[in-house]
C-alpha cells in the first residue's frame, strides 16, 4: 500500500511552530537541492522511489512515502506514551519535522530501486539541505543521525525516538516481505 506526498503534509500540518511547519511543507512540496554544485543532481519522484534495505543478505524493496508516513505516525505515538507515562517532555515539532524529512534526499540517491552515482547518502544530503535552508538544530541532529551508528549518533530523546522507529519498521518491512515470500514460493 503506498501512502502519499499528500499523507506526509497532513503530518506536516501538526507541528505548531509556524515556521517549522512552513519550512517542512514547502520542502516537501519541493524537493530540491538548492546548492550551486548539487543542483544538477537528478531527482526521482518521492512516490516512485523504491530503496533497498538489507537484513541477513536479503535485500527488501520499499516505498519512500509509505515508509516515511509510517515512522513519523509511529514516532508521534511514542512520544505520546514517554510524555504520559514517564513524564519526559518531547519536542514534537522536531521529532515529527525530523520523521518526514529523515529520508526524503532519497530522491535522489535512488532511481528505479537503484543506488545512482551521487557523492553523498541521502542523510547527509538532508543536513546540507536542511541546514541550508535554516532548520533548527534539533531536526538537523535528527536526520544526520537517524541511520546511527555513525559518526554522529542519536544524542537526543527525539533522535533516539526516530532512530529505534526507523530501524523497527525497516525490519517489519522485511517481515512483512519475506512473509509474502514464503507465501509466494508455497
Amino acid at each position: 500500500m503506498i501512502m502519499s506526498l499528500e499523507r506526509m503534509i497532513e503530518l506536516a500540518n501538526t507541528i505548531q511552530d509556524e515556521e517549522l511547519k512552513k519550512k517542512t511543507i514547502e520542502i516537501l512540496k519541493d524537493i530540491k537541492l538548492t546548492h550551486p554544485t548539487l543542483k544538477n543532481y537528478e531527482r526521482e519522484d518521492p512516490e516512485k522511489v523504491r530503496t533497498p534495505f538489507v537484513v541477513n543478505d536479503t535485500i527488501v524493496i520499499r516505498e519512500l512515502t509509505n515508509h516515511t508516513v509510517s515512522v513519523t505516525e509511529a514516532c508521534i505515538k511514542i512520544a505520546e506514551v514517554i510524555e504520559k507515562n514517564y513524564g519526559f517532555k518531547v519536542n514534537k515539532d522536531a521529532l515529527v519535522a525530523g520523521a518526514l524529512l529523515h529520508d526524503i534526499m532519497k530522491v535522489y540517491e535512488f532511481k528505479d530501486g537503484k543506488p545512482t552515482k551521487i557523492l553523498f547518502d541521502h542523510s547527509a544530503l538532508g543536513f546540507g539541505e536542511l541546514y541550508k535552508r535554516g532548520f533548527p538544530e534539533e531536526v538537523l541532529h535528527l536526520v544526520i543521525s537517524h541511520a546511527a551508528p555513525s559518526t554522529n549518533p542519536p544524542r537526543t530523546l527525539e533522535a533516539l525516538i526516530l532512530h529505534y522507529v526507523d530501524t523497527l519498521l525497516a525490519l517489519v518491512e522485511f517481515g512483512i516481505y519475506s512473509n509474502i515470500v514464503e507465501k509466494e514460493e508455497k
